[in-house]
């Protein structure tokens, strides 16, 4: 007898939900909604119930734990799972995550856990990427819910921690080449009973990770509230009965899947969209003692055919892309899906009583071997998830796309997957070890712009119903060392267009007395302009870089001490720098991630990003629009006579240097252009005669392997069938 209803085991409830859905296109075979239909209102009090009970597990919750991190981060959530372990209701939070935990219940049952018992109060954890978990930063605790001896659901809490005990301080170490050096992370397994985790666990993450304390007060908090969700679903299967629960979870689940399919078919126009990204990964010279086989750099294909098809339904062919290799990069699907889902939400997949119904109207080919399918059971995937972000772009332009060719202009994006993160590890003069970070910028962005309007300034949290970007009083409690000078929004810093996205904002940070040591690096860099995607809408610019700085060997307390003041953001302190009043022994730029760097007291971070591409030709941005911003100071008169066109005399729109202006705008661009066949021509000869990059090179060799890509890498210039490359400079898992 398993524990599911009927007597199934858990492994053959969800076959049995899988072949019904395979055989019907309908979650649970359902072809009529009767609780649905005979009475509504009780059917959404019942979803309401359901939806504040993990609201509210989420708000009590995290008053629990000291950590100020799950207090200002958006990433903690508690979800309510059916026994086959599809979502059915979530609090708010950042709810890509409702993707994600399917895949962990589907892992318990297929690794034999219900055969070691499952029972009321069991405790399951897991934070493992190949079975479930995005990457290991991101933590799942998971309760069954029992009623009367037949398992009625799962309560999930998830939260991303301070630390993994990676190579690098923090969750998202971008330096690590494999499973090895990804941090400690377990696959989902029993770690507490009688809602109590077990003591070992919590010496485990004392052990393991730079931020125990934090950590276990983490894990306190998530069975806390999984615990409280737990009870209050009870109350519910009580109040309702537990046969109304069963079929209602059933309804919502499929009800849910007909609204999203029914709002692809209304806003958009089948056919299929194609998608191209790219990212770098830059190991060369860093790895050459430690880890050879990864001392290489690569270029990263993040492509992807979308087919909107007539039913509602999206499909998303990933062949094609980079294999899996000794990087960090690697992301299973699990991550792929939670993250690409969150350019799904803001389009299509809006409501506040989300589930995973979104699993069922998208489906994904990812061939074994990519990058977003790794086969290697050491594949490192600790920052694969950001990578994944292309995908999360991905959504949110080719919806644009589809609404903006049926007309709807109000409901049209662009987007990049920018953001950095930072962590911080230190020691104070009395030997006691910290560690800290910010994560602020990973989830607060500025705003994206339309194809009518401009982005908003500051705090877009995108999928998120608030962004991160939390206090910088509770950021300096924990990287105490680390002093916040100045935050605000950067001149001239966002991606251009008719409409341009919100100014980006900059952070300056000085360190203060930080004892023995302080290391500090810069994380989950997109690197701007060259992926996530490399491109605005309808002729807008791409979004600039994402900027990380470290001012080493400074004067700045030399400067305080003469009571001088603190440069307000990171362009001031490069100003300060060139005019020599900032004098830096060491100046480190850094356009994506950046390796760890000790810090001493006086020196300076400054980082800037969170950027959007513009929407539009730059020349067709409105004059009114273009002096609004150089009046509020966001955008000066150079940035605007030299992008813009638009000329300026004492401080008004001088109307005759601007027709002039714009005109040698549009001769240069003439001069410039090439016509499209002359262009193709030029091109086929270098690659007819392999004169590429090493790096393109290497993309190439990897790429062609996969039938589709080089279906129309061959086609697209008219190839012999004999050609291939060889991979030059490096040895990679691509062959």
């Amino acid at each position: 007898m398993g524990i599911c209803y009927g007597g199934k085991t858990l492994k053959e409830a969800q076959t049995a939900a899988t072949q019904l859905f395979e055989k019907t296109g309908r979650l649970y075979g359902l072809k009529e909604l009767p609780l649905l239909e005979q009475d509504p209102i009780k059917l959404a009090k019942f979803q309401s119930k359901l939806v504040a009970a993990c609201v509210q597990a989420r708000d009590t919750a995290k008053l629990i734990t000291a950590n100020p991190i799950a207090l200002i981060m958006s990433e903690l959530q508690f979800m309510l799972g059916v026994p086959e372990g599809d979502l059915v209701s979530s609090s708010y939070g950042l709810i890509g995550h409702l993707q994600s935990a399917p895949f962990v219940v589907r892992y318990i049952a297929e690794t034999g856990l219900e055969e070691d018992g499952i029972k009321s109060g069991d405790i399951f954890s897991s934070n493992d990427p190949k079975f479930g978990a995005p990457h290991p930063a991101d933590c799942f605790t998971t309760i069954p819910i029992f009623y009367d001896g037949v398992l009625m659901g799962w309560a999930m809490g998830m939260s991303h921690i301070a630390d993994t005990g990676s190579i690098q301080p923090g969750g998202l170490s971008a330096i690590s080449v494999s499973s090895f050096t990804d941090g400690y992370f377990y696959p989902p397994m029993k770690t507490g009973e009688n809602f109590k985790q077990y003591r070992w666990y919590y010496e485990q993450w004392q052990r393991k990770t730079r931020a125990g304390d934090f950590n276990v007060m983490d894990e306190r908090m998530r069975a806390t509230g999984a615990t409280m969700l737990h009870d209050k679903v009870i109350e519910i299967i009580k109040e309702f009965g537990p046969d109304y629960y069963r079929e209602a979870l059933k309804e919502i689940m499929e009800r849910e899947r007909r609204v999203l399919t029914g709002r692809v078919m209304s806003e958009t126009v089948p056919g299929k969209y194609e998608y191209q990204a790219f990212n770098r990964v830059n190991f060369k010279g860093l790895m050459t003692n430690l880890w050879p086989r990864s001392d290489r750099d690569w270029l990263l294909n993040e492509g992807c055919d979308t087919y909107i098809n007539p039913d509602g339904s999206l499909t998303m062919d990933l062949e094609g892309t980079s294999s899996e290799d000794e990087f960090y990069a690697n992301c299973y699907e699990s991550g792929l899906r939670m993250v690409s889902s969150l350019g799904c939400w803001p389009t299509f997949a809006y409501s506040k009583t989300l589930n995973t119904a979104l699993q069922y109207m998208t489906h994904w080919k990812i061939p074994p071997g990519s990058m977003y399918n790794p086969q290697s059971p050491s594949a490192g995937a600790v920052t694969g998830l950001i990578e994944g972000q292309s995908y999360l772009c991905m959504f949110l332009m080719v919806i644009s796309q589809a609404r903006l060719a049926r007309g709807f202009l109000e409901e049209t994006y662009t987007m990049a997957g920018t953001g950095s993160g930072i962590a911080s590890t230190g020691a104070f003069s009395d030997g006691f070890e910290w560690q800290g970070g910010d994560w602020s910028h990973i989830c607060a962005k500025a705003g994206p712009p339309s194809a009518f309007k401009d982005g908003e300034t500051l705090n877009f949290g995108g999928p998120a119903p608030q962004s991160d970007l939390g206090e910088m009083e509770a950021t300096e409690f924990i990287q105490p060392t680390c002093l916040y000078i100045g935050r605000r929004p950067l001149q001239d810093y966002f991606g251009h267009g008719k409409y341009r996205c919100g100014v980006g904002l900059s952070d300056l940070l000085l360190i203060v007395e930080p004892g023995k040591r302080l290391d500090f690096c810069a994380s989950a860099g997109s690197g701007g302009g060259v992926c996530e995607p490399a491109y605005g809408m309808c002729g807008g610019y791409p979004s600039p870089n994402d900027i990380n700085a470290f001012f080493v060997g400074t004067n700045m307390k030399e400067i305080l001490a003469n009571g001088g003041t603190y440069p307000r953001d990171l362009q001031e302190a490069r100003q300060w720098m060139k005019e020599g009043k900032l004098k830096v022994d060491r100046f480190f730029y850094y356009n994506n991630y950046t390796p760890t760097i000790n810090l001493k007291d006086g020196d300076i971070f400054g980082l800037a990003n969170g950027l959007q591409p513009g929407w539009g030709d730059v020349l067709e941005r409105s004059k009114a629009l273009v002096a609004r911003d150089v009046g509020e100071g966001s955008m000066s008169e150079e940035t605007a006579r030299k992008v813009y066109g638009v000329a300026f005399s004492d401080g008004k729109v001088d109307e005759r240097e601007t027709e002039k202006a714009r005109k040698q705008i549009r001769d240069k661009r003439r001069e410039r252009s090439v016509d499209v066949q002359e262009w193709w021509k030029q091109e086929r000869e270098r690659v007819r005669a392999k004169e590429f990059y090493e790096d393109v090179n290497n993309m190439y060799w990897d790429c062609l392997k996969w039938e589709k890509f080089r279906r129309k890498f061959m086609g697209f210039w008219q190839l012999p069938e004999d050609y291939s490359l060889s991979m030059r400079g490096g040895v990679g898992n691509g062959s």
